[in-house]
C-alpha cells in the first residue's frame, strides 16, 4: 500500500510529538526518582521553619520572653552592664555581641564564644541582668531545622546534592506541565478528569483502586502549585554553594547587589560580613570596614555608647551589636527583621565612633532588592500570616506529591522489572535534552549532573541499537 505524501506529513507530527514526550516522560521520572528524597525533607522541614517564631516561643519562651515586659520609663541595664553580668555566669567564653530586646516583653542576649570557637547565647532580663539561660546557637531547635533544611548540618558534600536537587526541581516542573499538559480530542467513553479533576474510579470500579486516581492525583496536585514550587525552588538556589554566590559575585561586579562604591569609601579588612553571624544574603560576602589607628592613645569608644549612636540612628528593635575583634575592628549595629524596608546595617570608629557606613535595604542594587524580597517571600516573612499559609499548603502538597509518584509507579510497573519509560529515538532524546538545556545553563552544578545522565543515555541507546 502507497502512503500518500499528505498523509506522511500528518503522521510525522504525531509521531514526533509521541517520541518526545516518551523522551520528557524517562527525564521526568529518573529526576523525581533522584530527588524524591531531598523533596520530602525540603517540604517537611520548610513547613516547620515558616513557623519558626511561633515554635521559637513555644520551645524557648523561658529564654526569649520575660514573664512581665518592662514597663514604659523602667531603667534598663547599659549593654556593659549585662555583658558583665553574663561574663560572670560563663567565665570560660568571651563576649562578642549584644542583643537588643526586640519588644518590650523580650530578653536582652550578649553572644559569646568558648575557647573551642563554640558560639552561644546568654538571654538576661534587661532591667535586672538576671540570667534566664543559655543555649548554643547551632543547637537551637530552629536552627537545627534550617541545617536540616539545607543538609549543611551534615557537611558540604550534603549541601550540595540539596542544590543538585533544587536544580532538577525546576526541570521537573517543566517536565511535568509539558507531560501534565492536554493534546488532542477526549477518547470517546472515557472519564473526564486528569487536567483539573481527579477521576476516583479506574475501569468502572468506583474508589481509588487503579493508578490513573494516583496519577491524576499528583498531575493535578502539581499543576496547581506548579508555580509556588517553582518560586521556591529558584529562590531557595540563593543560598546554594556554587550557585547563589556566584550570582552574588556578578550582582556586586555590575553595581546591582550591595552599594560596593560606600565599602570602596573606607579602609576594609578581608573578613566579610558573614563571619559576624546571620546577615543579609546580599552582604554575606560585604566586606568588614576597618577603624582607622589612630596616633594617640584614644580609648574605645565603648558598647554603650556605640549603642547610644545606633539607636540615635534609628535603627529598628532586635538589633545585634557586635563587638571589635581586632584592634583596627569596628562596632557593626545589624537588624533584618520581616520588614524590609528596616533592613539595615551600621559600622562605627571603634576609636571615634564615627559612622563609616550606614546601609539599607533601600540602598542595594536592583538584583539585590529582587533577591531579598525573594527571600523574605521563600521564609513566610513578605506578606504575614497570608504568605505562611500559602506555602504551608504548596509544602504539603509537595509531600503529596511525593507520596503519590511512587504509588503511581509501583501500580504500573510489570512485575519484577524497574518500570521506566522507554528510551526513544536519539532524535527525540536530542530534543528532550534541548528543551532541558535552560535550566541546565542557568544552574552549572544541576547541569553536570544533566551531562553525565545524557552520556549514560547515549550509552545505553548505542548498546541497544547495536543488540547489546
Amino acid at each position: 500500500m502507497t502512503v500518500t505524501t499528505s498523509a506522511a506529513t500528518a503522521a510525522r507530527p504525531a509521531s514526533l510529538a509521541g517520541t518526545l514526550y516518551r523522551a520528557l516522560w524517562r527525564w521526568h521520572f529518573f529526576a523525581g526518582l533522584l530527588t524524591l528524597p531531598f523533596l520530602l525533607l525540603l517540604a517537611s522541614t520548610g513547613a516547620i521553619y515558616l513557623y519558626k517564631d511561633t515554635f521559637d516561643r513555644l520551645i524557648d519562651g523561658h529564654l526569649l520572653v520575660l514573664d512581665q515586659p518592662v514597663a514604659p520609663g523602667q531603667t534598663t541595664l547599659p549593654p556593659s552592664a549585662l555583658i558583665q553580668a553574663a561574663g560572670a555566669a560563663r567565665p570560660d567564653a568571651r563576649p562578642v555581641s549584644y542583643l537588643a530586646p526586640a519588644a518590650a516583653d523580650r530578653s536582652a542576649g550578649i553572644g559569646m564564644k568558648t575557647a573551642d570557637g563554640t558560639a552561644i547565647t546568654l538571654f538576661l532580663d534587661p532591667r535586672t541582668g538576671g540570667v534566664l539561660g543559655s543555649r548554643a546557637d547551632l543547637a537551637a531547635p530552629m536552627m537545627v531545622v534550617r541545617r536540616l533544611h539545607s543538609l549543611i548540618i551534615a557537611g558540604d558534600v550534603p549541601n550540595l546534592l540539596i542544590e543538585i536537587a533544587g536544580g532538577w526541581t525546576v526541570s521537573l516542573i517543566l517536565t511535568g506541565i509539558w507531560l501534565w499538559w492536554p493534546r488532542g480530542p477526549k477518547p470517546a467513553g472515557k472519564q473526564p478528569g486528569g487536567v483539573l479533576r481527579i477521576r476516583t474510579a479506574s475501569r468502572g470500579r468506583p474508589g481509588p483502586a487503579g493508578r490513573v486516581f494516583w496519577r491524576d492525583l499528583h498531575a493535578v496536585t502539581g499543576i496547581v502549585v506548579a508555580p509556588v514550587i517553582l518560586f521556591l525552588a529558584v529562590s531557595g538556589m540563593t543560598w546554594s554553594q556554587v550557585w547563589g554566590p556566584a550570582v552574588r559575585s556578578a550582582a556586586t561586579d555590575a553595581g546591582l547587589g550591595y552599594p560596593l562604591g560606600v565599602w570602596q569609601a573606607v579602609p576594609t579588612s578581608p573578613v566579610p560580613t558573614s563571619a559576624l553571624g546571620e546577615t543579609a544574603w546580599t552582604l554575606e560576602d560585604a566586606p568588614l570596614p576597618r577603624s582607622p589607628a589612630t596616633t594617640s592613645a584614644v580609648p574605645d569608644i565603648g558598647i554603650d555608647r556605640a549603642r547610644m549612636i545606633v539607636e540615635t540612628l534609628g535603627i529598628a528593635p532586635g538589633y545585634k551589636l557586635a563587638l571589635p575583634q581586632a584592634p583596627d575592628g569596628v562596632y557593626t549595629a545589624m537588624v533584618f527583621p520581616h520588614d524590609l524596608a528596616h533592613q539595615r546595617i551600621i559600622h562605627l570608629n571603634r576609636w571615634t565612633g564615627e559612622t563609616l557606613i550606614d546601609a539599607s535595604y533601600a540602598d542595594y542594587g536592583p538584583v539585590a532588592r529582587a533577591t531579598e524580597w525573594g527571600v523574605n517571600i521563600h521564609m513566610g516573612q513578605e506578606w504575614g500570616a497570608l504568605n505562611r499559609l500559602v506555602l504551608l499548603l504548596a509544602c504539603l502538597a509537595l509531600i503529596v506529591m511525593c507520596g503519590a509518584a511512587p504509588v503511581m509507579w509501583w501500580k504500573r510497573r510489570p512485575k519484577g522489572r524497574l518500570g521506566a519509560p522507554r528510551q526513544a529515538d536519539g532524535r527525540s532524546q536530542a530534543r528532550a535534552a534541548a528543551l532541558m538545556a535552560v535550566p541546565a545553563i542557568i544552574f552549572p552544578v544541576m547541569g553536570a549532573t544533566m551531562l553525565a545522565a545524557l552520556l549514560v543515555e547515549t550509552i545505553l541507546f548505542l548498546m541497544r541499537r547495536r543488540g547489546l
